[in-house]
């Protein structure tokens, strides 16, 4: 069975694609067997592989109108180590991932909307982990910061609150956008440039407490 990472979050604008592409990436480069499955009808991610430039595949596997079990067996016959799931930000679709996940990561941005649909996000995890044996990890991720402003300390501040690992902060840099525009991650267009450095810093995270009992 594939370990499985959602990155999901109840508002859209955060940033999810992103951090969904460039952390897939950043784990590709580490050694681990890699697939992203891009299930937002937006289809970002699956415009993002086109040029055909990353580290890793993606497969388009969007809900829709199909059973939850239907799209269940599709993701899970992708043959990876990891898989790496890029929801739609409703509750049907967030739902249908998080049931699936070991881990979910949760971008958040300075906004009080984002802070209001992160603890949305974190009640629909509540319910599947009440609902199952193995547990649901679960890492808030403060994503397009200035942590040198008051709003960027204190959305660090408050996200620690709801009670769940908290990631390094992600700033707001022009080579998230260049990456995409480019076809490329984050990895390859910017190499030990900050925005890498801050995407290794997540990657750092993601594998500790996955190697977590």
């Amino acid at each position: 069975m594939s370990t499985i990472i959602t990155v999901a979050q109840r508002k859209g604008g955060v940033g999810k694609t992103t951090i969904a592409v460039c952390i897939t990436a950043e784990l590709a480069r580490r050694g681990h067997g890699v697939a992203l499955i891009d299930a937002d009808p937006q289809r970002s991610a699956s415009l993002w592989a086109e040029p055909g430039q990353l580290e890793f595949p993606v497969h388009e596997i969007g809900l829709g109108s199909d059973s939850i079990s239907v799209w269940t067996r599709d993701v899970l016959s992708v043959q990876s180590e990891l898989l790496v799931i890029d929801t739609a930000p409703n509750e049907r679709e967030m739902g249908a991932s998080i049931a699936l996940a070991n881990l979910i990561l949760i971008p958040c941005t300075a906004s009080g909307l984002d802070v209001e649909a992160t603890a949305a996000t974190l009640a629909i995890i509540a319910a599947v982990r009440a609902r199952r044996r193995l547990p649901a990890k679960v890492i808030l991720v403060p994503n397009r910061l200035d942590v040198r402003t008051l709003e960027g300390r204190q959305l660090v501040q408050e996200l620690q609150t709801f009670g769940e690992m908290v990631a390094p902060a992600i700033s707001a840099r022009s080579a998230f956008v260049r990456s995409f525009a480019t076809g490329q991650s984050v990895a390859s267009f910017a190499p030990d440039e900050p925005a890498d450095f801050e995407i290794r810093a997540l990657a750092d995270t993601v594998e500790d407490v996955l190697a977590r009992p």
